[in-house]
């Protein structure tokens, strides 16, 4: 037997194995362990159900990106951010909480892409229009050493490659300087003072962004804190403006 008919028995006898274990034990959904959709290989057709019906039912603020329904806003007052506006993908109900925390504290890179590009059809076109690179918030280089990736890395690629990679990914521009504790419990306030002086630009990070405008992605956003003091950073160093992209409005 020649060693192109042993591949095509090798490949026969391993979709056989796989075949006959998804049979017995089927793949299940990473949020609720139903067994997965056909269309999916990370969610249940229910879960799909409540993501789409999450995205589609948000009556969300053009420039805060607050679901208006659930939260007043006075954006058409008053616009104290730095940044231009915030597009999320979602409102951050129990859902996306759980698919968070998947990504952020179970190790499923992956899945953050996936969700980046899976919902990348989301994103207004009006919202990428003018844009000529993304950055992500980055992680401490502790935390991330300890994670193994930063979430928010994979949820932008995840984005521009819905969008056919149009746009270009700059990945060492923006660094976390120091370690921060968890914004989570934080108000206002707190988030402030733990962020203080936390972020920077690496070697070549300001010729990279000048003269560029920017969308900034994030994971969740809450207070909007994080995504302002890397927008600040950002436009003193060149960047002509900045555009928030994230998961979650909390």
């Amino acid at each position: 037997m020649n060693i192109l008919g042993r591949k095509s028995i090798t490949r026969l006898a391993r979709s056989i194995i796989t075949n006959a274990r998804d049979f017995v034990y089927p793949p299940l959904c990473i949020l609720c362990d139903n067994p997965l959709s056909k269309n999916d290989p990370w969610f249940c057709d229910a879960c799909i159900d409540k993501l789409n019906a999450n995205a589609s039912g948000r009556n969300a603020c053009p420039r805060c990106s607050q679901d208006r329904a659930r939260h007043a806003c006075a954006c058409h007052l008053v616009w104290d951010h730095p940044y231009e506006r915030v597009y999320s993908l979602f409102d951050f109900d129990e859902t996306v909480q759980a698919v968070a925390h998947q990504v952020k504290y179970r190790g499923k890179k992956s899945l953050a892409f996936h969700v980046g590009k899976r919902y990348a059809r989301l994103v207004p076109p009006e919202f990428l229009e003018g844009i000529d690179a993304a950055v992500a918030i980055p992680l401490h280089f502790r935390r991330k050493m300890k994670r193994g990736y930063n979430q928010a890395e994979y949820l932008a690629k995840g984005v521009l490659a819905g969008h056919g990679n149009s746009i270009p990914y700059l990945g060492k521009a923006l660094k976390r300087t120091r370690h921060t504790r968890t914004q989570t419990k934080l108000d206002r306030e707190q988030r402030e003072k733990n962020l203080k002086g936390a972020f920077g630009l690496n070697p070549g990070g300001a010729d990279a962004v000048r003269g560029k405008n920017l969308m900034l992605v994030d994971d969740v956003v809450t207070t909007g804190a994080t995504t302002a003091h890397c927008t600040r950073i950002l436009l003193e160093e060149g960047a002509l403006s900045v555009r928030v992209l994230s998961l979650a409005r909390d």
